[in-house]
């Protein structure tokens, strides 16, 4: 995994010296959340792709598609997740270029399984858990090279979880991610 990971970031990095910083319609980046109020899951992971939709002066207009990977605290009751979160953004430049301020606004997404313990001679079946609801993202990028950048943004999360027993639950959070990223 540790080549792996090395090797995707020398060309993560080769390819974006390579790029024109006029034509950035692309951005992929990852980051790790330092918050999570989850009592179920870890810190999350983050992917995630953006498109530029539109340029106009100092404003920008993105369409994203994040994804959220959450290693569960205890898994053997409860299966790791992956969230997806499509949502749309507005960044602002400033500082010649080399910082933005931005705010997402999206819908979240995920599904694990909760797998009981069996006692005795009754064994329950496992359970869907799924959660969805609104984000709101405000957040900076700081360019340290005309196509590579710092990210940091705080990420609320608006949610109901749902299981499968039919009970639901409040499931609000809120993620202060750091990381980095590339533009194409």
């Amino acid at each position: 995994m540790k080549k792996v990971t090395i090797i995707f970031a020398l060309m993560f990095s080769i390819l974006s010296f390579a790029q024109d910083k006029s034509n950035r319609k692309f951005q992929f980046g990852i980051s790790y959340s330092f918050t999570n109020d989850d009592n179920l899951y870890n810190k999350p992971l983050s992917f995630y792709v953006n498109y530029q939709l539109k340029k106009i002066d100092k404003i920008e207009f993105r369409a994203e598609l994040k994804s959220y990977y959450f290693s569960s605290k205890n898994s053997t009751n409860f299966t790791n997740k992956l969230g997806f979160n499509p949502n749309v953004t507005t960044s602002y430049y400033f500082l010649n270029g080399k910082m933005s301020g931005y705010f997402g606004l999206g819908y979240y997404f995920d599904s694990s399984t909760f797998k009981p313990t069996s006692t005795g001679f009754f064994t329950s079946p496992n359970q869907t858990i799924k959660t969805n609801g609104l984000t709101f993202a405000p957040g900076l990028k700081y360019f340290v090279h005309p196509n590579i950048f710092i990210d940091t943004n705080v990420t609320f999360l608006l949610a109901k979880t749902k299981f499968e027993s039919g009970t639901s639950d409040s499931n609000n959070n809120t993620f202060f991610n750091i990381g980095v990223g590339a533009s194409f």
